[in-house]
């Protein structure tokens, strides 16, 4: 694997727990009298952390994995 693309996958991860952390900060300090639709900030924030693991995730299975045993990319 080219450096390149380690240091993307470091930075998707790097989002994701960033979102995380956003979304579950906004759950926490959420103002009392906030409008009701509010709560989807938080969801957004978390699916997009999740989001970004996955596809750190799929990269690694479909394109990391295979090139470190020694196979290349097609």
């Amino acid at each position: 694997m080219r450096p390149s693309e380690i240091v993307m996958m470091i930075l998707g991860v790097v989002f994701g727990l960033a979102a995380l952390a956003l979304g579950i900060g906004l759950f926490i300090d959420r103002p009392a009298d906030a409008m009701w639709f509010y709560w989807i900030s938080p969801l957004l924030a978390i699916g997009f952390a999740f989001t970004a693991f996955q596809l750190v995730m799929a990269y690694w299975v479909k394109v990391g994995r295979v090139e470190t045993k020694g196979r290349p990319k097609k």
